[in-house]
């Protein structure tokens, strides 16, 4: 696949990732969250093992890989919870910048606190834009989260994603879209076994919005972003293929505003830069304005 394809369908994933935002709010007028999880999920693996057939991947996977995915749909079903309920309390624009921004940076924490590491002057700077951030995000200045279920429910997502993140880094051997086929198949069949009392929910109330949102966020949202992404990290590497997140929190923005008629904060646009501009730098890209100004000025002259 060309450079220039994959970068569309790129744009495309994150777009995809933001949309899910919505379509989970939507989707929570029809169906519990424990019961949408187990929806998500089958959709998502069935149309993941499609995927890996298509592409001729090896669903083989070893002990110690299959006990990852088992632990880690543990994880990926609290954060499915609190993302849907989360969803249901508050506002979908609002949890899409504050979740999506403030995943990286607490897992960034976290992995420093566990391996000691010594943090650089750069990855100060990162973490005092990204508090800043978050704190226009959630405009504490005037935040009561005690009457606030929605934002508890974001900020409990976001402390759970880094457990679904870290553990899947341990995944060494085998294809990452593998691994997220066994994943999503462990939570389908958790939800269904721990939360579910062994029944599958009825979709009896469903109608063509409620179709058009699940199908949305699992194979849409999950299925092609999961795999897109992925496709571009082992392409291109994971430091290029993160470039494009700062489109997964401003499209679930515009996507609030267009389907749900959710106002865009901003103070919530302003936070999300924040901490946009602090993953990017807690992934080692180098703002350097000068040094950007020198190469634009450079390609200009040699274009004469």
């Amino acid at each position: 696949m060309s450079r220039d394809k994959l970068s569309i369908l790129m744009v495309l994933a994150m777009i995809a990732w933001g949309s899910t935002w919505v379509s989970a709010k939507i989707l929570m007028l029809y169906l519990d969250a424990y019961s949408l999880i187990f929806w998500r999920f089958l959709f998502s693996a069935l149309t993941l093992g499609a995927v890996l057939l298509f592409l001729k991947n090896s669903f083989k996977i070893d002990k110690r890989g299959l006990f990852l995915a088992l632990i880690t749909a543990i994880g990926l079903i609290a954060y499915n919870y609190f993302f849907f309920l989360g969803t249901h309390f508050g506002e979908a624009g609002f949890g899409g910048v504050l979740v999506t921004t403030l995943n990286p940076i607490l897992t960034f924490i976290i992995i420093a606190i566990i391996s000691k590491k010594v943090l650089s002057n750069q990855d100060i700077v990162a973490l005092i834009l990204g508090v800043v951030g978050v704190l226009l995000i959630l405009k504490v200045w005037k935040l009561n989260i005690s009457y606030n279920k929605g934002v508890i429910y974001f900020l409990l997502a976001a402390a759970t994603w880094p457990w679904i993140t870290i553990l899947s880094s341990y995944f060494k051997k085998g294809s990452p879209l593998t691994f997220s086929f066994y994943m999503f198949s462990f939570t389908t069949i958790g939800v269904f076994l721990l939360f579910l009392n062994f029944k599958v929910p009825s979709v009896e109330n469903f109608d063509y919005t409620a179709w058009i949102n699940l199908l949305a966020l699992s194979i849409y949202g999950t299925t092609f972003g999961t795999s897109i992404y992925f496709m571009a990290s082992s392409k291109w590497g994971g430091k290029k293929a993160s470039g494009y997140f700062f489109l997964v929190p401003f499209s679930a923005v515009i996507f609030a505003y267009i389907f749900l008629n959710e106002n865009i904060d901003i103070f919530t646009i302003i936070g999300g830069v924040f901490t946009i501009l602090a993953i990017y730098k807690l992934n080692g890209y180098n703002f350097n304005i000068k040094r950007r100004i020198l190469i634009w000025k450079s390609q200009i002259l040699k274009i004469k």
